[in-house]
């Protein structure tokens, strides 16, 4: 039977990790063995089951805490949103619904836009169709032989319409078609008016159509009322009977008197053309005595006026012009 001091003898025998001490005290090692400072575990595991557990509920060395790590994550998470600029999803809704001055500041100023517009227009409908404001008077200015009522009738349309909404354009052109009125200028009277300013056409001839009847015309070759020829001097124009272009005769004579000086239209006496390019008329003279001009067709107007005032003085009773660098006295 082996006692327990042979027991310990040879459980220490077995252990070939363990350090023999060396007479002088110090651990010998034996050669070529582990370096590590570690007891070699026991045989059969009985080393593992001797080992103390950790006190306090402490962790183990080298192996951290789930609390731990999860912490260190949300850490290292925001630390990079940080640096690469990556927006939380709160924050970004934090964000949105944050009340911003600016967004307050531009509802206010739509709200007042809408409603000043609104004012704007009640205020316009309401000055359209006040009866205050009406077109009531009128007012013709510039009248001579054109008559009031004929320009009373052009403007009866206009006439109950709303002075904002007068159309000055509209009632200009509907007195520039009445005869013998040149040109028309419309102006607001308020409260319920309008001026109208007239300009009246001038007769410049008269021609004697076929049924024998007189027509008075301006230099525009328009045809005037009657009344116009009162004051004015106008040149009697005759289409010769064998005209082959009557029409064109007459606009070319209407197209020498409108550019025929007013020194030597005052002394026509008479226009007479058979074709577009032989005008002539008769120029009372001075003394008495009468002068035949051939004029020719109604280009070089000015240059053919200079050469006729120069010849005026030389002998013979014809002087033509038709060609100003060439003139002719017979």
């Amino acid at each position: 039977m082996r006692t327990a001091g042979d027991a310990r003898s040879t459980t220490g025998a077995s252990r070939p990790g363990r350090a023999r001490r060396s007479p002088s005290g110090t651990s010998r090692r034996p050669s070529g063995g582990p370096s590590s400072s570690r007891p070699a575990a026991r045989a059969g595991g009985s080393d593992d089951a001797a080992a103390p557990a950790p006190r306090g509920g402490g962790r183990a060395v080298g192996r951290p805490r789930t609390e731990d790590r999860t912490a260190s994550s949300e850490q290292t998470t925001r630390q990079s949103g940080r640096a690469g600029g990556v927006i939380q999803a709160a924050d970004r809704f934090r964000d949105l619904v944050r009340a911003r001055p600016w967004r307050r500041r531009r509802r206010a100023i739509l709200v007042t836009a809408a409603i000043v517009v609104a004012l704007l227009v009640v205020a316009l409908v309401a000055a359209v169709t006040l009866p205050a404001l009406s077109v009531r008077q009128v007012q013709v200015e510039g009248l001579g032989y054109v008559q009031e009522s004929a320009v009373d009738e052009a403007v009866e349309p206009f006439r109950g319409d709303s002075v904002l909404l007068l159309g000055t354009g509209a009632v200009e052109s509907a007195v520039e078609e009445v005869p013998g009125v040149a040109t028309a200028e419309v102006h607001r009277s308020w409260p319920d008016g309008m001026s109208i300013t007239v300009t009246e056409r001038t007769a410049i001839a008269s021609v004697t159509q076929q049924d024998g009847a007189t027509v008075l015309l301006d230099a525009e070759g328009t045809e005037l009322p009657e009344g116009a020829g009162e004051g004015a001097s106008p040149v009697p124009l005759t289409v010769a009977a064998d005209a082959a272009d009557p029409d064109g005769a007459q606009a070319a004579m209407i197209d020498v008197l409108a550019q025929m000086p007013s020194s030597l239209r005052k002394g026509m006496t008479g226009m007479t053309a058979s074709s577009p390019s032989d005008v002539s008329f008769t120029l009372e003279l001075e003394d008495g005595g009468t002068k035949t001009i051939v004029w020719g067709d109604a280009a070089d107007a000015d240059l053919k006026a200079e050469v006729v005032r120069a010849l005026l003085a030389e002998p013979g009773s014809e002087i033509d012009v038709s060609s100003p660098v060439a003139p002719v006295t017979r």
